[in-house]
């Protein structure tokens, strides 16, 4: 039955089968492949993508090899290939995958593992070296990777010319991969980075969903299928997660057709939720408190909730009992404030000009469309339990760190990395330096997209005091290759980089 023409729609907009032009390309979905493009196209070797089921893992790697499939003409000429659930026995059966997906023959009697390696690795030099393209093998699963298929991944990404590595690898996996590459030291020092992939949030998620409806649609104006609190109900039950939205959207369209409806609200899809996942659905008591919120919304014309995001709407219940009162449940929005001996401007200034060892990194507000953890990201690289546990200790009053209000001011601890995390013995380009964690911020955020990425990289020592690094995401193999890169930008926020190969002596490093 093809429902959606039910609803003036002329596609099913809700469909799980991987449609290209139905991706949301969110801004982390976005940053994903233009990082992930750049790093195969300077032949980095070995990335890595991490994230939960349901994140878009697969969906971003099918983009990408669509885009490769598609590249224009006078680029460097991509041959992808595509290994799914790597789940092999052993290593003869693994190395015969790679080879016949390269094209290569092989006897699978006679053949030993050398053998084949040494046909991969001619292929490599033939395709790389003698013609020019770059090979990429993409690994979706990664998660499944035996032990011996890493060693074996280690031994390819050791066949190089003197410029760079022969085969691009890409893995895409589920978070414990991160835990089972720790015990391959050898193998995770490859990694030339890890791009981790979060939910979206109820922005994105709306956006998502608007973006499908959309594209489905046989009319200029796409006919709008959920209500407000609809869309929020949708974000509360997926958690912001694609795949979630994906399944949920398709069933609500069914109903919407079986109850003879145009518009699908919070109730409605309450109901399909409790057929679509085991998990618990929301209780009677805080199904009360989203109405008394919607009349709130109501009076407010609704603006606020379209800035709340990522579940940061914090709602503080008094004890509702089995009969209401009349008057129904009593709803207090509370707004969580610093301590008064805690002044956001006096501690923003303390830790950037003393050449101590600070104590916290700086203030920042939590601005709309971003949450406590992304605000981790974007300060550290990344985030562990020990820096999620330091800052709560820091900032006391915020008891649910998933649920911070918009304007809500937080401060960064400063925890410091194990070791240095840059890479040893290779080279960075230094875009720029500030002496505040808000100035960085504000640069960071007014960086062109269109230019290789760059992150924060806070550190201290004692010579300098604190300082918030912003460098060029890529790491080079000699001060040579990052000048060539920086004499032959045309950006001047490229051509005021400095390169750096070795760190003040006692650096302490809070970039992870």
């Amino acid at each position: 039955m093809e429902y959606f023409k039910i609803l003036n729609l002329k596609r099913e907009p809700f469909s799980n089968s991987p449609e290209p032009d139905f991706f949301y390309s969110s801004v982390q979905h976005r940053s994903c492949l233009q990082q992930l493009e750049l790093a195969i196209r300077l032949h980095r070797g070995l990335n890595v993508v991490i994230g939960e089921v349901g994140t878009g893992k697969t969906t971003i790697c099918r983009q990408l090899i669509l885009k490769f499939a598609n590249q224009e003409e006078g680029e460097e000429a991509i041959d992808s290939h595509l290994m799914m659930d790597p789940g092999f026995s052993n290593p003869l059966e693994f190395l015969r995958m790679v080879s016949t997906s390269f094209g290569l023959a092989t006897d699978s009697i006679h053949d030993s593992e050398w053998q084949i390696k040494e046909k991969i690795k001619n292929y490599l030099f033939e395709n790389c070296v003698d013609e020019g393209k770059i090979v990429l093998l993409i690994i979706d699963e990664g998660q499944k990777l035996p032990d011996f298929c890493l060693e074996i991944l280690r031994e390819f990404l050791n066949y190089e010319t003197n410029e760079h590595k022969l085969l691009q690898i890409v893995i895409f996996a589920q978070k414990e991969f991160q835990d089972i590459i720790k015990k391959y030291p050898n193998f995770e020092d490859r990694v030339n980075q890890f791009y981790y992939l979060e939910p979206l949030s109820f922005q994105e998620t709306r956006r998502m969903i608007e973006h499908r409806i959309a594209k489905a649609s046989d009319y200029d104006q796409a006919p709008r299928l959920f209500s407000l609190s609809g869309l929020w109900a949708v974000y509360h039950y997926t958690g912001g997660y694609p795949r979630r939205i994906i399944t949920l959207c398709h069933q609500v369209m069914l109903t919407l057709i079986i109850q003879n409806k145009a518009k699908a609200g919070w109730f409605l899809i309450r109901s399909c939720a409790r057929r679509v996942s085991s998990e618990r659905v929301l209780s009677p008591a805080f199904r009360y408190a989203f109405i008394a919120i919607g009349v709130l919304i109501i009076l407010s014309s609704g603006s606020w909730l379209y800035y709340a995001d990522n579940a940061h709407v914090r709602v503080k219940l008094e004890e509702i009992s089995a009969q209401p009162a009349k008057t129904g449940p009593q709803i207090v929005i509370v707004q969580p404030q610093l301590p008064v001996n805690n002044d956001p401007n006096q501690l923003a200034a303390m830790a950037p000009g003393n050449k101590e060892k600070p104590e916290i990194l700086g203030v920042l507000k939590i601005e709309r469309g971003n949450t406590v953890y992304r605000i981790l990201e974007d300060v550290y690289g990344n985030y562990d339990a020990t820096l999620v546990n330091e800052f709560r200790k820091l900032n006391p009053y915020i008891t649910n760190i998933n649920m911070v209000l918009q304007g809500d001011s937080v401060k960064m601890p400063a925890v410091a990395a194990n070791g240095n995390p840059l890479d040893t013995g290779r080279c960075q380009i230094r875009i720029s330096t500030k002496s505040t964690l808000n100035d960085a911020m504000k640069f960071i955020r007014s960086y062109p997209q269109d230019l290789p990425p760059v992150r924060l990289f806070p550190y201290w020592n004692k010579k300098d005091g604190l300082v918030f690094a912003v460098l060029m995401n890529n790491q080079f193999n000699n001060d040579h290759e990052a000048l060539s890169i920086i004499d032959g930008a045309s950006s001047n926020y490229l051509k005021s980089g400095q390169v750096i190969c070795k760190w003040e002596s006692g650096t302490e490093f809070y970039g992870r």
